[in-house]
């Protein structure tokens, strides 16, 4: 037996895509609800800033910038038509932040690249 596993794009309606016949190989395509839509992306930062103190960095060592979740990639960037590399899109609290601010849901090992 073979098991595939496939990422969905945050923000889709794995169920509504299905049914409107969108095969999920085209699906990894799609761009995150945050990065299209400027209120989603608001209240997700807002959350952020409550729930995980995110905003200027403390420690210049543990910003956005340099986190595991901050993606940069090609396709992140012309999702958010931002390829400046000072704002990325953090795949854990789904908002575009800068690269200069940071977070307690900071992870060592960033940021996402095309990069191998």
């Amino acid at each position: 037996m073979k098991i595939e596993i496939k990422l969905i794009p945050d923000g889709l309606d794995l169920a509504k895509e299905i049914q409107d016949g969108m095969p999920v190989d085209m699906m990894k395509d799609a761009c995150p609800v945050a990065t299209q839509d400027i209120e989603t992306n608001e209240e997700n930062q807002r959350m952020a800033i409550k729930d995980h103190q995110y905003g200027p960095a403390v420690n210049p060592e543990e910003r956005c910038g340099n986190c595991a979740v901050f993606n940069v990639t090609d396709h992140m960037q012309q999702c958010m038509k931002n390829d400046s590399g000072e704002v990325g899109y953090c795949q854990l609290l789904k908002f575009m932040c800068s690269a200069r601010n940071s977070c307690d849901a900071w992870e060592e090992g960033g940021p996402m690249t095309d990069m191998p």
